[in-house]
């Protein structure tokens, strides 16, 4: 990325956008850094590529503003933007070569041929494309599509680059490898982009900063390691990851610490003190991922337990799963490290279980 044109902070101000009488984005706030790599997260339908097209200039949003940088760009046409975008489909022309693509958003803003070739030819190598700059893009895999698509946006020098569903048309055995690589290539160029998915594993792993949407609102927007670890919705919590859900009764709260009361089995576990204020006596749900749940020895009277039994266990190479039934039926999932030569326990086992830590058990009020 060149000093001239660095990547800039991206600001959406309360966007509020509606399809008629469908409220599409709800009063959505970001502000991203520049050279930040940001995450839209979440299911059809959540408001997360009206966003992206907001901040393209496809649509106009009903209210609320873009600035990028100290700029408002809500009355710049698509192409004034200095917005790159790789399309789902890449888009590429087919009856163009790989560096005729590249060029081709240098040539429409009629940069000087000299330094439309170099940039061509400096983008190639980023992608590590140069080999094939005059192959047709016909001729190309899915992934070397998708390389030129990136080139092709970056070589306008964007302050802000987005990617919509990028790893959608790549096999499962291709898309890391590509995360790994737009990752490194976006560090490499600088420049501040925001990357739509529904796919959580890909927002956690690429992400510096995940945008977690449901029904046009903002739900959390945070590091990936604080959406996963500390969820600050209910839906956050069933939405990114696998979690075991508890209901149970508030018994109180010390600064971080907080108690709760299983309904089922009557284990009293310590949690991490809910966001939101809640009074003792508050029924809640206790959410904890199979991770952080272990098998326990203890005797049946330690109340800091559940008591269970299993249902069924699998080895998965590294890692043993059980699923669990409580006394009540209530299935619960656990996974812990495989050691060497250790074998699932059989089914009907009777075992306690209890989490990791207190901060391992998120609070929420019950619906």
């Amino acid at each position: 990325m060149s000093a001239t044109h660095p990547g800039q902070p991206l600001t959406l101000d309360d966007i509020v956008h509606r399809y008629g009488s469908t409220l599409a984005v709800d009063h959505v706030t970001l502000e991203v850094q520049a050279g930040e790599l940001v995450a839209l997260l979440g299911p059809s339908g959540c408001g997360k590529t009206t966003l992206l097209r907001i901040v393209a200039g496809f649509i106009a949003q009903t209210s609320g503003k873009v600035v990028v940088g100290e700029r408002r760009i809500d009355d710049l046409p698509p192409n004034r933007r200095d917005v790159g975008i790789v399309f789902q489909n890449y888009a590429l022309f087919p009856h163009m070569s790989v560096a005729e693509n590249v060029g081709y958003g240098l040539a429409a803003r009629g940069t000087d041929k000299a330094a439309a070739r170099q940039r061509v030819a400096d983008m190639l190598e980023l992608v590590q494309m140069g080999h094939l700059a005059q192959r047709q893009t016909r001729e190309l895999s899915g992934g070397q599509q998708q390389r030129v698509a990136l080139a092709r946006a970056l070589a306008i020098e964007p302050r802000v680059l987005l990617l919509d569903e990028p790893f959608s048309a790549l096999d499962k055995s291709l898309r890391l490898d590509m995360q790994i690589e737009i990752k490194r290539i976006q560090r490499s160029a600088g420049t501040t982009t925001l990357i739509v998915t529904h796919d959580q594993e890909e927002a956690l792993g690429m992400a510096d900063r995940v945008a977690v949407l449901s029904h046009g609102k903002l739900e959390q927007f945070d590091a990936p390691e604080t959406v996963y670890d500390r969820p600050a919705t209910f839906f956050v919590n069933q939405f990114v990851g696998s979690a075991n859900v508890l209901s149970g009764r508030l018994e109180g709260i010390d600064g971080e610490r907080a108690w709760v009361r299983l309904d089922d089995g009557g284990a009293l576990w310590q949690a991490r003190a809910p966001r939101s204020p809640l009074a003792a006596g508050s029924a809640v749900i206790a959410c904890v991922r199979p991770e952080n749940l272990r098998l326990d020895a203890a005797s049946p009277d330690d109340p800091a337990t559940l008591g269970a039994h299993v249902e069924l266990g699998m080895a998965l190479g590294a890692t043993l799963v059980h699923e669990l039934r409580t006394g009540s039926g209530r299935p619960i999932k656990l996974s812990e490290p495989r050691s060497p030569g250790s074998q699932a326990r059989a089914a009907a086992t009777p075992v306690r279980v209890r989490p990791v830590a207190p901060e391992a058990v998120s609070l929420f009020a019950a619906p």
